[in-house]
Parts: structure tokens; C-alpha cells; sequence
């Protein structure tokens, strides 16, 4: 379909497109996070793309192209058969559905001006920066962290999912439950609940070849009292800036995708995202055992995928199904439970209680199979620390914030990282503080947090 010469194209036909663009956006993001245009698309969007299953979301892709491509068609058409008047009046409608657009609503919690704390006046950039001088401890202890990719606590519920988690609810082993851990702004997605939970602030995204140089994270003050530090996950290390983060925040050993296509030939090692859980978590314990036999204290990170959204993947060497096993996110995560719960039991064979372990979500699961099923309850997090002997109120309302300052106390070290406090102590979180304001109280700290994370230590 052409315009003839002489036809114009009315101001109505390009508010049909950025409307259209706004249904055609919101309707994959939605269906992809179920929160809409959320700050974790926002991040995502401002990051690395490299390593996304793109096969996981065809359909949605398709069919907001399609639509995309429909709507172009019948406003060529219409520019065909306008009158003045019929302009007017789609022009009119036309404003009303973009104000009316759930996407006009999320872009502008992207943008609307900031909320008034006067708490906020208190703290300055440097506050942020953590940019302490790290005490000595005398035989401090190694660490595990296990980010379980969406494997929130909520699945643990036995009145929403009887049976689905049952060896990491076992005690045959000794562990800290933290079961109120919120999730709060900014921190909805892998990279940045990896970033809230070791600096202590909430991400921004950089384009420059460091990420958040200005802020110096548990990485950072851990090489600096002579640990060594190693990372590992199955997906791309460049996905959502995952390298240039790690590189920037005291990691020198990172291993993911690409090393592990070299070592494991055959496709039916991976999944859309990545190696499968089995695998890495046995490359985890490999690692381990060699770090343990040195004489430097060390901390070991892994990511886990088998539970992505939405649909989550099965290692290929778990036949273990959930109820009927019709719903395949839950499958996944009933194998993640046994995998998990084996990789645990088998670092805590082998250790002597020198080495602390955390296991948590990364964040709180997105758009799955399961979804109708977690909204019928409170969601949070999980967090749990073993080999450590302390008593804590577990119902204190925390954040994925905390975990960094709460691990540092846990090896031995008493230093506070970013906004968080520790969870063993009687501090109060920001939770408590601000309460139900929490999340606008973090959001009006973004000039500050942007202002120290780009200002580079060098």
C-alpha cells in the first residue's frame, strides 16, 4: 500500500504507531516478566544481550512483530480514505489509549521525579563507595554462594506445593533460614540481585568497559585481605554485563559458556540458557576440592539455570518428576531441589566447618508455569547460611541488600556494605525503617548510587 502524491500522513497515524509499539513492547516484556516494563527490562535493555534463549520466546516475538506489522498496514490503508473530520477523531482516541497504555504507566515509573526523603540528605556518594580499609581476621573462614536462579522461598510453601521441596528441607545438616527476605527496587533479575547482595546498593548500568568501578563490593575487600575468588556459570559471561561486573569487583577467575562448550562437545550438555546444573555443580565441586587444598582462603560463586523462566529445563540425568509432572517449571525445580540439596551435602562431607555456604535466589521468579500458583501467597527470597553457629530472629523483614554485609560477619569480618546491615545483628534493616516506602526511599538514592559507581577508583 503507497500514498499517493500529494497525501499526508496525519498526526493520528503516528500516535497509532507509538501506541501500537506500546501494546506490541508491553505484551512481550509482560509475558516475559509478569510485571510489565519493570527496572529489570529497564536494566536489561541498557546491557548485554549476549547469551539470551531467544527460542524460549518465539511465540511472543512473533506475534508482537505481526501486530506491528498489521497496524503499519491499516494506517497505510486509512491514509487512503481520511477526511478531516475522521482525523479529529482518531487522533483524540489515539491520545486516550496511550495514556491509558499499561506501558505509559511503567515507562513513567521509569522517569517520574524522584520521592523527598530527608533521610536521603545524609548520605553522601562516598557513604556508597564502601571504601574501607578491611580488618584482619585471624584463620578466616573460605565461602560458597549459591545463586539458585528463581528459586524463591515461596516454593517451600506445603499448603501451595506439597512435596515439591524436600531435600533442602531436611535436617541433616545444619543451616540459618532467613524467611523474610523481600524483594525490593532494582533488584529483580540475576545481575542485579548479584549485584544488591555483594555491594550492598542496587545496579545501574554503565557502557563503559568497567561496571560500577566507583563501588567497591565484597569482591573487592575480600582480595583485599588475600582471598581468592573464582565465579562460575553456565550461561554467557556477557549477558547483562556479568563479566565486566566480576572484572571490576575483585573476580580474576571467571569460567562460563564458552569454556564449557570447549570441555563439553555434545549439544545434550545444554540447555537454551546454558550447561545444565548437574554439570556445573559438579565442576563447582572440583573446583572446590582444589581450592580447599591451598593454604589462601577463598570464595567460590555459581549461578545455577536449570530454573529459568518460563518453562525451566530438567538436567537430562534427573528422572525425578513433580505430582503428574504436567508442569515443567515445576519438574525443574524439584530436580534443583535434589541437585542442589546433593552438591551441599557433598562440600559438607568435605569440609570441616571452615568453609560458610549461602544458598539464595537470585530474585524472585519471573513468568513460568507455576506463576498463578506463587500468587496465591507472599513471596520472598531465599536465604540460607550453613556452618554458621548463630541465633537470629528469622521473621526480620530483609533484602537481598543485606547478604553482603551478612557475609562478611558470618567470616569473621565486621564491616557494613552499602545500605545493608547484618542480619545476625539487631540493626534495623531498611525494611524496618521505611517499611512499605522502602522501595521509593531506594529509588530517590539513584543520583547518588549513579554518582558513585561511575567515579573510578583508579
Amino acid at each position: 500500500m503507497t500514498i499517493k502524491k500529494g497525501q499526508q500522513i496525519s498526526l493520528s497515524y503516528p500516535i497509532i504507531l507509538i501506541n501500537t509499539l506500546f501494546i506490541a513492547g508491553y505484551y512481550v516484556a509482560n509475558s516475559l516478566t509478569g510485571d510489565g516494563l519493570n527496572e529489570a527490562v529497564k536494566f536489561q535493555l541498557l546491557t548485554s544481550w549476549e547469551g539470551t534463549g531467544y527460542g524460549e520466546f518465539i511465540p511472543q516475538l512473533i506475534i508482537g512483530f505481526f501486530y506491528i506489522l498489521l497496524t503499519i498496514s491499516l494506517v497505510l490503508y486509512a491514509a487512503k480514505k481520511r477526511t478531516k473530520k475522521n482525523n479529529v477523531f482518531v487522533t483524540f482516541v489515539g491520545v486516550i489509549a496511550i495514556l491509558v497504555n499499561p506501558a505509559t504507566k511503567d515507562f513513567y515509573e521509569w522517569f517520574r521525579p524522584y520521592s523527598h526523603f530527608k533521610e536521603v540528605e545524609t548520605i553522601s556518594s562516598k557513604n556508597l563507595k564502601n571504601d574501607f580499609k578491611i580488618e584482619t581476621v585471624k584463620n578466616p573462614k573460605s565461602f560458597i554462594y549459591i545463586y539458585a536462579e528463581s528459586l524463591e522461598r515461596t516454593f517451600f510453601n506445603e499448603e501451595i506445593f506439597p512435596g515439591l521441596i524436600t531435600e533442602l528441607k531436611t535436617r541433616d545438616s545444619k543451616y540459618i533460614d532467613f524467611t523474610n527476605v523481600e524483594q525490593v527496587y532494582a533488584t529483580g533479575a540475576t545481575m542485579m540481585g548479584m549485584v544488591a547482595s555483594q555491594c550492598g546498593v542496587f545496579a545501574v548500568p554503565s557502557m563503559s568497559d568497567e561496571f560500577m568501578p566507583g563501588i567497591k563490593c565484597i569482591g573487592n575487600k575480600l582480595t583485599e585481605a588475600g582471598y581468592e575468588l573464582h565465579y562460575l556459570q553456565g550461561g554467557a559471561l556477557d549477558f547483562a554485563n556479568t563479566r565486566k561486573f566480576y572484572k571490576s569487583h575483585g573476580f580474576k577467575n571467571l569460567s562460563g559458556l564458552s569454556y564449557f562448550q570447549k570441555k563439553y562437545k555434545s549439544e545434550k550438555y545444554f540447555s537454551q540458557w546454558g550447561l545444565y546444573d548437574e554439570y556445573l555443580l559438579q565442576e563447582a565441586f572440583d573446583k572446590y576440592k582444589i581450592l580447599k587444598s591451598s593454604d589462601k582462603p577463598f570464595g567460590l560463586v555459581l549461578v545455577t539455570l536449570d530454573t529459568h523462566y518460563p518453562k525451566g529445563h530438567k538436567s537430562p540425568l534427573c528422572n525425578l518428576n513433580y505430582k503428574d509432572g504436567k508442569n515443567p517449571y515445576l519438574n525443574a525445580i524439584k530436580c534443583s531441589d535434589y541437585n542442589i540439596a546433593e552438591f551441599i551435602k557433598k562440600i559438607l562431607k568435605e569440609d570441616n566447618g571452615e568453609t560458610v555456604i549461602v544458598l539464595a535466589s537470585d530474585h524472585l521468579s519471573f513468568q513460568t508455569t507455576a506463576s498463578k500458583l506463587l500468587k496465591k501467597l507472599p513471596r520472598r527470597n531465599l536465604l540460607r547460611f550453613y556452618n554458621v553457629d548463630r541465633k537470629i530472629n528469622n521473621l526480620k523483614p530483609a533484602s537481598t541488600l543485606d547478604i553482603g554485609t551478612t557475609l562478611l560477619s558470618a567470616l569473621g569480618y565486621n564491616h557494613k556494605i552499602g545500605l545493608g546491615v547484618d542480619l545476625f545483628s539487631n540493626e534495623r534493616t531498611l525494611l524496618e525503617k521505611f517499611e512499605r516506602n522502602t522501595n521509593n526511599f531506594l529509588r530517590s538514592l539513584t543520583p547518588k548510587i549513579e554518582e558513585a559507581s561511575l567515579t573510578s577508583r583508579k
